[in-house]
């Protein structure tokens, strides 16, 4: 049975997406970056009914608090990421009157209105029913009214995945979470180090994304989202901004418009920019990502299932894996290939070596782009 995110959480009585915001200027500069490329402007909060689902700790909401918006729901499952929200709140100027906090799931829940913004930040990663949820989240958005929700897929989430599978070759005999941390963060620190702009605190971060059984299902895609929600919505704005759009506006009527698909053709012909952060490349033959994408997830599942019965024929398959995926990047990204061979060599030693990973310059550096946040418009009348 899957693991969902909340169910990990309540658990464990944790809420591991804290962020550093002791800076809280540059936090909030962070976030208005982010806005403007979804295309949302500052302003446009302002006054307006606004729909949070699954704000965890509230660091991300304490922004949107601070652009007064008349109304201001939080829907939060977790606990104890409510009881910091809380603590939170009371600790920064935020537009507190406008804010309610209600504890339920999205599932449970039930909208007594429609909002002209709803944000769902982190959730759809963790979940085995997204489409159910996109749907939810739809029915809560006023006609002509935004929704912003994050993507993480195969691809962008791959040398994370990368990493889950050394991570299982460090943990040992550990149990708790707090000795799995222990076990892995030496080796992966100098890795985190490396990030510019990194907020997340590492334990959060290692616990999320190399312990929690949830985040290694399969994951849904820019161009599995836009479908399930394109009967009523169309593409809008993304982060990071993959979608070049060189029609004439004049074209865009009637048939012409086909936001959704323009957005899917785009990403299909830059995914492979997902894979790694450090460089961006020209677009290339949509045919070699869908290959790559298929690549990526079936190495996702090998993990997945060693980690459920322990058999090693499913790291072999793994590696089997990474040489093929090295292979589809060798033209368009040698670096990246480069990195990943020097990865499939760490888990091929007969003694694994953690100093090695962690000392890694290449593989150690090599990130994907994590999230993509992308906003819709609901078309009226739907």
């Amino acid at each position: 049975m899957t693991t969902s995110h909340l169910q990990f959480y309540t658990k464990h009585q944790i809420s591991p997406v804290r962020q550093n915001i002791s800076d809280l200027g540059s936090h909030f500069q962070r976030r208005e970056a982010l806005l403007r490329h979804l295309g949302i402007l500052p302003q446009f909060i302002e006054g307006r009914k606004v729909l949070e689902v699954g704000p965890g700790s509230g660091h991300n909401a304490i922004y949107i608090g601070s652009l007064s918006p008349s109304r201001y729901l939080l829907v939060e499952g977790n606990p104890t990421g409510i009881e910091q929200m809380t603590q939170l709140f009371s600790q920064h100027p935020v537009h507190t009157a406008a804010i309610e906090i209600v504890h339920s799931t999205i599932e449970d829940w039930q909208p007594d209105t429609a909002y002209d913004f709803v944000f769902c930040e982190g959730l759809l990663s963790g979940v085995p029913n997204p489409q159910e949820i996109l749907e939810k989240l739809g029915d809560a958005v006023a006609p002509g009214g935004v929704l912003t929700i994050t993507c993480v897929d195969h691809l962008s989430h791959f040398p994370e995945t990368i990493r889950r599978a050394l991570a299982n070759k460090v943990v040992g005999d550990a149990v708790s979470l707090d000795q799995k941390v222990e076990k892995i963060l030496p080796m992966l620190k100098p890795h985190l180090d490396s990030l510019e702009g990194m907020s997340r605190r590492y334990d959060d971060w290692i616990i999320d994304n190399l312990i929690h059984p949830g985040s290694i299902i399969p994951l849904i895609n820019i161009p599995e989202a836009t479908s399930f929600l394109a009967a009523r919505f169309d593409y809008y704005g993304g982060s990071p901004h993959f979608v070049a759009d060189w029609r004439w506006y004049k074209s865009l009527v009637g048939e012409g418009r086909s936001f959704n698909q323009h957005a899917t053709d785009e990403y299909w012909s830059v995914a492979h920019n997902l894979m790694d952060y450090r460089c961006i490349t020209a677009p290339r033959d949509p045919v070699f990502n869908v290959e790559l994408y298929d690549l990526c997830s079936q190495a996702r599942r090998a993990i997945e299932t060693y980690e459920k019965d322990g058999n090693n024929a499913h790291m072999l398959a793994f590696t089997d894996l990474l040489a093929r995926i090295a292979k589809n990047l060798r033209d368009d990204m040698p670096t990246t290939a480069k990195d990943i061979l020097e990865s499939l060599e760490f888990l091929v030693r007969p003694d694994f070596q953690p100093d090695q990973v962690a000392e890694s310059q290449g593989f150690g550096s090599l990130f994907g782009r994590g999230q993509q946040y992308i906003s819709y418009v609901r078309r009226a009348g739907f």
